[in-house]
């Protein structure tokens, strides 16, 4: 694997008070981007390797008792332009001889010619966010963490700048309610 140094992530932390009185917390931590160039090298494609850890806890005394929890831990990445539709190259051509005479220079009118046109064309769609999932955990108790280190990450057919955003969620189930809390890194280019 080429390695470069890695982009650090700030570590970041968001919770929230659920109405049954629980309090819910999800945090990315650890978090670096390393981009690397393409294996295929081309401009179109982008490549990098990511590592971080996400973790849930669920605190307090909720008057409702916690029947389910999950954690799920990915990346969003933004391509600037979708090239995904692909192109076509096209082209004509007419040869030949032109016999014609118009009686002031026969060497102008007489002779082989050749006629080239051609057309190039590129789909070009608005540009796309997809969510990657890198990993899902049912909590049993109060917390849980999702640890990555180094994982693939390529995004193809995309012009233009491509952007990349760790993410967390943590969802939990009450008799009463259903919460989630989501936490999200910094936009940084893959």
């Amino acid at each position: 694997m080429a390695r470069a140094d890695p982009l650090p992530v700030e570590d970041v932390t968001q919770s929230a008070d659920t109405d049954d009185g629980w309090h819910l917390s999800a945090s990315l931590t650890r978090m670096t981007i390393n981009s690397v160039p393409n294996m295929a090298a081309t401009a179109f494609t982008r490549e990098g390797f990511v590592t971080g850890k996400a973790a849930a806890a669920i605190d307090g005394s909720g008057t409702s008792a916690v029947n389910s929890g999950t954690l799920v831990v990915g990346l969003q990445l933004g391509c600037q332009i979708d090239l995904s539709e692909g192109g076509s190259i096209g082209g004509d051509a007419d040869l030949g001889v032109s016999p014609g005479f118009n009686g002031t220079n026969l060497f102008n009118d007489v002779g082989p010619y050749a006629d080239l046109g051609g057309n190039v064309s590129i789909n070009l769609l608005p540009g796309t966010i997809t969510n990657v999932g890198l990993g899902k955990k049912a909590l049993k108790g109060r917390t849980g963490e999702i640890v990555v280190h180094d994982a693939h990450v390529k995004v193809d057919a995309c012009g233009g700048a491509v952007s990349i955003r760790f993410f967390t969620s943590v969802m939990i189930d009450t008799d009463k309610s259903d919460d989630s809390v989501n936490a999200y890194g910094d936009i940084l280019s893959l």
